[in-house]
C-alpha cells in the first residue's frame, strides 16, 4: 500500500512505522513457549465459554436429554425433530462421490492436471475408509456452527527403507526392500481426524485462516511417559496435553511441561481444515458465541414447546382411550352381573331388566393443542429444514415435478453448509499434497472407488511442484438423475452443439483426457492389422493350443500338430499345412561380411520388479544423496490420538 504524509502537518506519526506496519506478515506466528501456551489457553479458554455452552445446549437436543415442564405426574415425550434436521443436513452435504477439478497448471498441463485430479479422488476415498470424518464434520457444522479436521502423516503405516549392508554382500537386503517397497504401494501413509470445537481454542482475529490451533485433551500420563521419556511429570493418572499448532511449528505440553518442545513440523501448512458455514454474526469483538451458530440455534425453546405439546396431547388420549362401564341396579344381582360379564368380541351376556350398563365418555383432545402443535413444528421447519427434504410430499404438490422443484427449493436452506464443505475438502486436498511434496517425498499409491468403477493412481512430489489448486464440487445426484445426464450429455455430444471433452465432463467424467486417449487406443486395438498381429501373438503364448485343435473335432494327432504349427508360422491367418513357411529357403541372406560384423552386447533393459531394478534402488537410497520421508513430531504416535 502506498501512503502520502504532509511534510509540514502536526501529526507524530513516524511514515516509516506506518509503512511497516502496513507491510508486516497478517499471519506471523507467534514464538511459541510455555509461558505463552499457558496465558493463552487460560485466556482464550474464558474467549470460548459462550460458544462452548451453545456447543452443549445443541447437543443436548440432537441427544434428546433436554429438559422441559410438566406436571409431576405428566410424560415427558422427546421428539426427535433436532436430530432429524441435523441428519438431513448431513445428508445432503455427504454425498458418495466428490466431483474433484485441478485447473491445469499452463497450456500443456491437462494430463498433469487429471493426473492430480485421479489421486485426490483416491486419496478422498482412501481417507474415508480408514476415518469416515465427513460426517462427523457435517454434524459438528449443523449443530456447533463450525468444523475441524486434523488431516497428518501417520509415519507408522509408511516404513522406512532398510540400511544397505556395509559389505554389500547381504543375500536378504533385496528381499527386505522390495517387502518395503510392496507394502509402501498398498498403504496410505496420511490420516485424518475430527477434533470436536469444544476441546479447541484458535485464533479468532485471523478468521479464516488462523495463525495458531491449540487442541487439548484429557489423557494417562503413563502414555506421555512412554512416548516422550524427557517428559518430567507423574506416572499415574490423568494429565491434560495441549497441542500447539501453527503454519511451521508444533509443541506438545503435558501437565503444564513441554512432552515436545517447538520444532518445525515440515508440513509448510497448518494441518487443521476449518469447515465454516458463516451462519452466525461477526461482531465487533469476533466474539465466538455469535462467530459459530449451529442450525439448531435459536430454536431451543420452540424445540421444547412442540414436545411439552406432544406430550400433552398424549397425556389427554391416554387417560381417555379406555372408557369405563358402570352397572347400576340393586346391590346384590348387580354384583353377580359385574362378574359373569363378558368383554370379549362375540360373547353374549344376559342382564336382568332391572340392571343397566352405561359407558362413560371419552371426549376428543382440545383442537388447540393440535393447532399450536402445528404451529411449532412449521416454525422449526421454516428455520431449519422444510419435511420436504427428507422426502416428504408437501400438502398441496400435485405432481411428482412440484415436489421435486419444492425440494430444490427447500435444500438452498442448506446451501452454506455444502459450500463450507467443499471450501473445506478443498483445504483438505491442499494438506494432503504438501505432505506428500514436503515430508512423504516419495511416490504414493491410492485405491478407489468411482461413479464408474474402482480405480487406482500414482502420484509423485516431481507431479504437484506447487500445484495445490483444486475443486470440489458436491452434487448429490439419484442413479436416476446420473443416467439422465448422460443421455442428456451423450446426445448434444451427438448431434453437434458441444465438443466430446465438455460432454464426458458434464456427465460426470473428470479424467476427460484419459478417457479419450483410451478410446483411440480401443478403436487402434480393434483394426484389422493389428488385430491380426495381436491373434498370432496370442497363438504363440497359449500352451493348449494343439489340445484347442483336437478338441475341435477339426483335427487329430499328426494332423492336428501340422496345423497348429501352420497357426503359429502364420500368425492366425488360414493356411493349409506348410511345414516350409519358415525355413531357410525364405528367410533373409545374411553374408559372412554381416555376420563377422555382430557384435554381442551386454546391455539389456531394466524389467520392472527384476532384481536388477531392485539393486539400482538400493544404490540409490545408500547414495550420499539420498532422500526420503521427513520426521515429523507425530511419526511415533498412534492414529487418532486425541480424537
Amino acid at each position: 500500500m502506498t501512503m502520502s504524509y504532509a511534510s509540514s502537518g502536526s501529526s507524530n506519526v513516524n511514515p516509516q512505522e506506518e509503512i511497516d506496519r502496513e507491510s508486516a506478515n497478517p499471519i506471523e506466528e507467534p514464538l511459541l513457549s510455555i509461558e505463552w501456551v499457558k496465558s493463552t489457553l487460560e485466556t482464550q479458554r474464558k474467549v470460548f465459554e459462550g460458544f462452548y455452552q451453545n456447543c452443549e445446549e445443541a447437543e443436548e437436543f440432537y441427544l434428546s436429554n433436554f429438559e422441559f415442564s410438566t406436571p409431576e405426574t405428566g410424560s415427558q415425550i422427546r421428539l426427535g425433530t433436532a436430530s432429524s434436521t441435523v441428519n438431513t443436513l448431513v445428508a445432503h452435504v455427504t454425498p458418495q462421490f466428490l466431483d474433484i477439478s485441478v485447473p491445469p497448471p499452463g497450456p500443456k498441463g491437462q494430463a498433469r492436471a487429471e493426473q492430480l485430479e485421479k489421486f485426490l479422488r483416491g486419496a478422498n476415498h482412501m481417507l474415508e475408509q480408514f476415518s469416515p470424518t465427513r460426517r462427523e464434520t457435517a454434524k459438528h457444522m449443523a449443530l456447533y456452527g463450525i468444523a475441524f479436521e486434523k488431516t497428518e502423516f501417520a509415519a507408522n503405516r509408511w516404513e522406512d527403507f532398510p540400511e544397505p549392508p556395509e559389505d554389500g554382500d547381504d543375500a536378504g537386503y533385496r528381499e527386505r526392500l522390495q517387502d518395503v517397497i510392496n507394502r509402501r504401494n498398498i498403504n496410505f501413509p496420511i490420516t485424518s481426524s475430527c477434533i470436536n470445537p469444544k476441546m479447541m481454542v484458535w485464533d479468532t482475529n485471523n478468521t479464516k485462516d488462523p495463525r495458531w490451533v491449540m487442541h487439548f485433551y484429557e489423557i494417562d500420563a503413563s502414555w506421555v511417559k512412554a512416548h516422550f521419556p524427557s517428559w518430567d511429570g507423574p506416572v499415574e493418572g490423568t494429565v491434560e496435553f495441549v497441542e500447539t499448532w501453527t503454519h511451521s511449528q508444533v509443541c506438545y505440553m503435558a501437565d503444564g511441561q513441554f512432552a515436545l518442545e517447538p520444532k518445525r513440523h515440515g508440513y509448510k501448512t497448518l494441518p487443521f481444515t476449518m469447515y465454516w458455514p458463516h451462519t452466525g454474526l461477526m461482531t465487533d469483538g469476533y466474539d465466538p458465541e455469535y462467530l459459530y451458530r449451529g442450525i439448531l440455534h435459536g430454536n431451543f425453546e420452540m424445540l421444547r414447546a412442540e414436545s411439552r405439546l406432544a406430550s400433552q396431547y398424549l397425556d389427554i388420549v391416554g387417560n381417555t382411550a379406555w372408557p369405563t362401564r358402570d352397572f347400576r341396579g340393586p346391590p346384590g344381582i348387580t354384583e353377580q352381573v359385574m362378574e359373569q360379564y363378558e368383554e370379549t368380541p362375540g360373547s353374549k351376556n344376559f342382564l336382568p331388566q332391572n340392571v343397566q350398563i352405561e359407558r362413560s365418555q371419552t371426549p376428543d383432545p382440545p383442537s388447540s393443542i393440535v393447532i399450536a402443535q402445528q404451529m411449532m413444528s412449521n416454525a422449526i421447519e421454516d428455520n431449519t429444514a422444510p419435511s420436504v427434504s427428507r422426502g416428504k410430499k408437501p400438502t398441496g404438490a400435485a405432481s411428482g415435478y412440484h415436489t421435486a422443484v419444492l425440494a430444490g427449493i427447500a435444500a438452498l436452506n442448506f446451501g452454506a453448509y455444502v459450500e463450507a464443505a467443499q471450501r473445506g475438502l478443498q483445504d483438505r486436498n491442499t494438506i494432503v499434497l504438501h505432505i506428500i511434496e514436503n515430508v512423504i517425498q516419495d511416490k504414493v499409491t491410492v485405491f478407489g472407488k468411482t461413479e464408474t468403477g474402482p480405480m487406482d493412481a500414482v502420484i509423485r512430489p516431481n507431479d504437484i511442484r506447487g500445484h495445490y489448486i483444486n475443486m470440489v464440487q458436491l452434487t448429490p445426484t439419484s442413479p436416476e438423475e446420473q443416467e439422465r445426464k448422460l443421455n442428456l450429455y451423450n446426445n448434444l455430444w451427438r448431434t453437434g452443439f458441444i465438443d466430446q471433452d465438455t460432454a464426458l465432463r458434464k456427465a460426470g467424467v473428470s479424467n476427460a483426457l484419459e478417457v479419450r486417449s483410451k478410446l483411440l487406443a480401443e478403436g487402434f486395438l480393434k483394426s484389422q492389422q493389428v488385430q491380426q498381429v495381436l491373434q498370432g501373438e496370442a497363438a504363440r503364448r497359449v500352451p493348449i493350443l494343439q489340445q484347442l485343435v483336437e478338441a475341435s473335432g477339426a483335427a487329430t494327432g499328426q494332423e492336428a500338430e501340422q496345423i497348429a504349427q501352420n497357426i503359429l508360422n502364420t500368425q492366425g491367418q488360414t493356411q493349409l499345412p506348410n511345414a516350409g513357411n519358415f525355413s531357410t529357403t525364405n528367410q533373409p541372406q545374411r553374408s559372412p561380411a554381416t555376420e563377422r560384423a555382430r557384435v554381442e552386447t551386454n546391455t539389456r533393459p531394466v524389467i520392472p520388479g527384476s532384481l536388477r531394478e531392485q539393486d539400482l534402488v538400493a544404490r540409490q537410497i545408500a547414495s550420499p544423496t539420498r532422500t526420503g520421508n521427513q520426521r515429523v513430531p507425530t511419526r511415533d504416535l498412534p492414529p487418532g490420538l486425541g480424537v
